[in-house]
């Protein structure tokens, strides 16, 4: 590219810092990007939570031997003289889904021997007065078989985990843009082989390749958007990203709803994000990450793309980025070689790690334990499941307002000891309220939610910039392991006691936020950079107590993923 030296004269006396001082930093160009990753972020919600509606609360019993219904035993006689009655996960006595009494048909009667132990069912009958065609009734998937439900949820988190590493890697090694294109591929093969599948087995094989290839493209929409936008509007692009999550969770119910069968359900949730393949068209590969790897002739193209979709005039524009690359530093970047151990070495930063991962572990917890069992609440599914994405909206607006005041230490102490106080609120209510209980399952969720968008920021404030990405990234894995447990409160309620899925995370959520007052508070307070300015902070000191005000987070995370 060609400049003349007039054109350098006159840009060179307004030196841009960074490349979005010339393409703009917010414009067309990040719009479009902003847009595509709002949309990536709707199939993860709509994969991740499916299973609600794939696999839903479903009425079973013992199907009637051929003899029985030969003999034209009606379904209630079969019910009353058959099957036994059980105490229920709610504590509640119930007809039981899963054992009968032996019988047999004597002189054209039912007989059942009620003096015998009730035998295990060897095959199923279920109403399909509400659902219709679903994964439980075609591969039996209750009783002891229900826990393969819990499996598919498990697995799709276990894949979230090998993306949050692997993805990561890939993006830093070959392009955020490459990477993004690969997992997306794999996600929408994947997708399109589960309406194949002949077995359970089989879908949870290509489920847990769908999660890998669509929590990728998720988490790397974050790092993308970050790189593309300046700092003033990074945590506007970061945090109304999620809000394609929120959407998609209002939405998914109603479309539930119209289409009963989980194989249509899961084509409609899969053909459309063929259109994610714009991605060749809207993404190109972000300037950092070519400024990292100093490839300056390709920064140079999407840098003057990036301009003229912004508007830029071009002259001047040329000029500049011509400027800005030829006076660039032409070394490689200098990565530091800390790792989560730095994190532990030092006792203060040790016990501000511990209690942060303790955190964000019940957080996680509790956010999937509500989201992936509506159906246990009781009313209208479709609707619940629908207030329980609602609540999203509110919570993340009122709580950024909430945390502005009295910083985000305290707002995070407030939502989780407000969450847990829900969930142990819903112990006490009656089975027969059951809008009480969907009430204060929301309420939880609602503040929930709010604790999962501060714990991000709070987390990336609290320790010091050269351990900050490592710092969120050890937690959000920490938050994997809450939601890879979270599937199994089913079970939990079976082997132990109906209150204890609810009273556990209800107490340590308490306990987490009270634990918050051992932390230091960031709110008006310069941030560490290195580990020992972040040892002192950790101890609740001010690193420099003539300080005039906030140094901003620049390096960290400032919203995550789910």
């Amino acid at each position: 590219m060609t400049v003349s030296h007039k054109e350098k004269k006159e840009y060179i006396m307004d030196e841009p810092k960074e490349f979005t001082d010339i393409i703009g930093g917010h414009g067309r160009f990040q719009m479009a990007i902003f847009i595509f990753c709002f949309f990536c972020s709707a199939p993860h919600c709509f994969h991740n939570l499916i299973m609600t509606f794939f696999a839903p609360n479903i009425d079973h019993w013992c199907a009637r031997p051929p003899e029985i219904i030969a003999a034209n035993i009606s379904l209630e006689e079969w019910k009353n003289y058959s099957i036994p009655i059980v105490k229920g996960r709610s504590g509640l006595y119930e007809s039981s889904h899963c054992t009968m009494y032996p019988s047999t048909i004597r002189n054209g009667s039912l007989y059942s021997d009620i003096t015998k132990e009730p035998i295990k069912c060897s095959s199923y009958e279920y109403d399909h007065s509400f659902y219709k065609d679903t994964m439980v009734d075609q591969w039996d998937l209750v009783c002891d078989r229900e826990w393969l439900i819990s499996i598919s949820k498990t697995v799709y988190m276990v894949a979230f985990l090998f993306a949050a590493t692997l993805c990561g890697q890939m993006s830093d090694r070959f392009g955020r843009r490459k990477t993004m294109i690969v997992c997306l591929i794999v996600f929408l093969i994947a997708a399109t082989l589960t309406l194949l599948s002949v077995n359970f087995i089989m879908f949870l094989v290509f489920r847990f390749f769908v999660a890998l290839g669509l929590t990728s493209v998720y988490t790397i929409s974050y790092v993308v958007l970050a790189e593309v936008v300046s700092m003033e509007y990074r945590s506007i692009y970061c945090f109304t990203f999620k809000y394609g999550w929120v959407f998609a969770y209002m939405l998914m119910p109603y479309i539930a709803w119209l289409i009963p069968s989980w194989f249509w359900l899961q084509l409609v949730f899969t053909l459309p994000w063929l259109t994610l393949l714009s991605i060749f068209w809207v993404v190109p590969e972000t300037p950092r990450w070519l400024i990292i790897r100093r490839k300056f002739t390709k920064l140079e193209t999407v840098l003057i793309y990036a301009a003229e979709k912004n508007g830029k005039d071009m002259k001047k524009a040329k000029a500049a980025i011509h400027h800005f690359i030829t006076n660039h530093p032409q070394i490689d970047e200098k990565r530091g070689n800390e790792t989560v151990l730095d994190l532990l070495r030092t006792p203060a930063l040790r016990r501000n790690t511990i209690n942060v991962y303790f955190c964000w572990f019940i957080i996680s917890y509790i956010y999937y334990a509500l989201s992936w069992n509506t159906n246990d609440l009781g009313g209208d599914p479709y609707w619940t499941f629908f207030i329980c994405g609602f609540v999203e909206l509110p919570a993340g607006f009122i709580f950024m307002f909430v945390c502005r005041y009295v910083g985000h230490r305290i707002g995070l102490l407030i939502a989780n000891v407000l969450a847990g106080l829900c969930l142990l609120a819903m112990i006490f209510v009656p089975a027969d309220m059951v809008w009480l209980t969907i009430f204060f399952s929301m309420a939880g969720k609602f503040f929930n939610s709010a604790s999962f968008d501060i714990v991000y920021i709070y987390t990336a404030e609290i320790f010091p910039t050269v351990v900050r990405n490592v710092a969120v990234g050890s937690s959000s894995t920490w938050a994997r392991i809450g939601a890879l447990v979270a599937p199994f409160i089913r079970q939990v309620a079976d082997v132990t006691h109906h209150t204890v899925p609810m009273a556990v995370p209800g107490c340590l959520s308490i306990i987490s936020g009270l634990l918050m007052l051992l932390l230091p508070e960031t709110l008006g307070k310069k941030l560490p950079d290195t580990l020992e300015e972040g040892e002192t902070f950790a101890k609740k000191l001010d690193i420099h107590p003539k300080s005039e005000k906030q140094n901003g987070v620049s390096n960290g995370i400032e919203m995550g993923e789910r």
